[in-house]
């Protein structure tokens, strides 16, 4: 067992208000996903309640994390902290709760997506999206294509990330490309 129900009230214990909420449903999303798609259930639900562990941190405080666990952030990174809670709750699930290593690959590119995404990584990208308690332009369509396929789903949801950050002018994050890149070399569509 990955997650023991103490190790689990510990790490809910951590988040407050909508963070608390949104984990919840992040884990449900994951867990239905991982049914769904063919994955781990319990590596799929662990990531999901590690996922944000950090997201709550000021920028400086992700910048200590990211010292203190050797992450090197990108210069986009730099720009924008925020993006940083996926590698430090990375390194928090690795150091503190014992995480899998490929669990600890999910929680790290759940924010930005990266090239060659493994099924638990897909998982933990798609369910942070789609899950319950979010409410914006597309959720409902990037829900309706998650229960056809998951890759289908996913390039949507960069599809929409990508338009949304260019639209409001923000730097976009090399892996987020490269994620997006590599669905479409692969023949994945979303379109009919």
């Amino acid at each position: 067992m990955l997650c023991n129900d103490e190790m689990r009230k510990g790490i809910l214990s951590r988040l407050h208000g909508y963070r608390y909420e949104h984990t919840l449903g992040c884990e449900r999303a994951a867990r239905l996903l991982a049914e769904r798609f063919g994955g781990d259930v319990e590596k799929a639900g662990f990531a999901a309640i590690l996922h944000d562990i950090t997201k709550h941190l000021s920028p400086q405080e992700q910048l200590n994390l990211c010292a203190k666990y050797g992450i090197i952030p990108c210069n986009v990174e730099k720009s924008e902290p925020k993006m940083l809670h996926g590698k430090t709750a990375a390194a928090i699930a690795r150091v503190e709760y014992g995480a899998p290593e490929d669990v600890c690959e999910a929680i790290a590119c759940h924010t930005t997506g990266k090239h060659g995404m493994t099924l638990l990584d897909k998982i933990l990208y798609l369910a942070d999206y789609i899950e319950e308690t979010r409410d914006f332009p597309g959720v409902e369509k990037a829900r309706e294509l998650a229960r056809l396929s998951l890759d289908r789903a996913l390039l949507y949801c960069y599809d929409q990330t990508l338009t949304e950050l260019i639209a409001r002018g923000k730097l976009i994050h090399s892996d987020t490309i490269g994620a997006y890149n590599d669905m479409i070399y692969h023949g994945i569509r979303w379109r009919e």
